[in-house]
Order: C-alpha cells, then structure tokens, then sequence
C-alpha cells in the first residue's frame, strides 16, 4: 500500500486552510450536526498501534515504535524533559465553522496511521478529528 508523504499532508492542510469553503447549493439541506471535533473509536491498524493493550508509553528507545507511538505521544511530559507552560488569563477564542466538505480526507484518514488532524486558519478551526 502507497503511503502519502509527511509533506503531502502538509500540503493537502496548507491548500484546505487557504480555501474559503463553498456555500452550500441552494437545494442542499443545511448539516444539522453541530461543529466540533470528531472522533472514532478505532482506525487504521488500531491494533498494530497497541488498542488491545491499551495504547501502551514506550520510552525513549522505544518512542518511534509503531507499537508504542500513541502511548508514548500521549505521555511525551513523561518521557521527554518538559516544563510547565501556565494558561494566560485570558484564553485566545476559536470559532468553528461547519465542517467543509474535503473528497480526499475521509480516505486519507481511513488509510493513514494519523491519530489527530486539526486544520484551522486564523481564530477559526475548520476541521478537527482523532481517530
């Protein structure tokens, strides 16, 4: 199976988050779903990716490892010196929009080992999907 490149996705966020979402045709209903992030259970390969174990930390040696990858991004302040980074009094505000409609993202997420996705332009979040 052909896998996209890092900088293909890259690219494919770049053009969706410099275009302006197309109005909806006059005969097509509005979505009643209300914006926000979407999430799905599973994905692909979820079990190569440690679901059945419960998305296991790895370490330092074992970061990169396809078995520990979810785990060990979940726990990077565990794994990885880190400090932390105090909330501002007041929080930036980001709007969202209904999501647009993206043909490829669908397939791409469902043949990807991505776990997140966000594509925001601005103060506006456009898409957002964990899997």
């Amino acid at each position: 199976m052909a896998r996209l490149r890092p900088w293909a996705l890259v690219l494919l966020a770049c053009v969706v988050a410099c275009a302006t979402p197309a109005p909806p045709a006059p005969d097509t209903p509005a979505k009643a779903e209300a914006p926000g992030p979407r999430f799905a259970a599973g994905g692909p390969a979820a079990d190569e990716l440690g679901a059945a174990e419960g998305y296991p930390k790895g370490s330092r040696a074992t970061f990169y490892s396809v078995g520990s990858a979810v785990g060990s991004h979940s726990h990077m302040d565990e794994i990885f010196p880190s400090r932390l980074v105090h909330k501002p009094p007041e929080p930036s505000r980001l709007g969202r929009v209904a999501e647009p409609r993206i043909p490829a993202l669908d397939d791409y997420l469902a043949r990807s080992l991505t776990t997140g996705l966000l594509i925001a332009r601005g103060d506006t979040i456009f898409v957002e999907r964990y899997q």
